[in-house]
């Protein structure tokens, strides 16, 4: 017997508000350029201190984001090549600690991305053009692995559903994805 709910047809793809990451990394940009200058001004021990490892906690920093990168991406891709839609309550269930995966190791890159920042700039500042140029090279790096990784999530967040019952805790879950730091499913 073949199901008889389908989705609208001007809803056959989902359609997201601004994600929180957007007001996140204008404060985060505003936060890295104001704790940089608060240590170039200040020339605090922790600020000379930091200076002088900078260099290492940029490349600390890129290896926690490639390995979120990868594990959520690899966690994605299987559940997809798994399941092409979401039939029944199993495999929602299946994806939710998926998603919340995903949400937590984004606040997580979130850190890493502010760190990172920070250092990556008090290494080119502070190392030489060598340094600066393996800074600019790791960075595009993980620019090209955080694109790698998109196309994944946004096949997820398209993902079709058969119940209509589901499609409407899929939608939540999904928004709640995009817009909240903190699983609330």
């Amino acid at each position: 017997m073949e199901n008889p709910y389908s989705p609208p047809k001007n809803m056959q793809i989902r359609v997201f508000k601004t994600p929180i990451i957007v007001p996140l990394s204008v404060i985060m940009v505003v936060a890295i350029y104001a704790g940089y200058v608060f240590f170039y001004v200040t020339n605090l021990e922790t600020g000379s201190y930091l200076k002088n490892i900078s260099f290492e906690v940029f490349l600390l920093c890129e290896v926690g984001i490639v390995s979120l990168l990868i594990y959520n991406k690899k966690q994605l891709d299987k559940f997809l090549s798994e399941h092409q839609s979401i039939q029944d309550r199993q495999v929602l269930e299946k994806l939710k600690p998926i998603v919340r995966t995903n949400m937590y190791s984004a606040l997580f890159n979130l850190f890493f991305l502010g760190l990172g920042s920070l250092t990556a700039i008090m290494s080119i500042l502070n190392h030489g053009l060598i340094k600066g140029v393996i800074v600019a090279i790791l960075s595009l790096v993980v620019m090209i692995l955080v694109k790698w990784y998109n196309s994944s999530e946004e096949q997820m967040k398209q993902i079709k559903c058969s119940c209509e019952d589901l499609d409407v805790e899929l939608n939540s879950m999904l928004q709640c994805w995009l817009h909240k730091p903190f699983p609330n499913f």
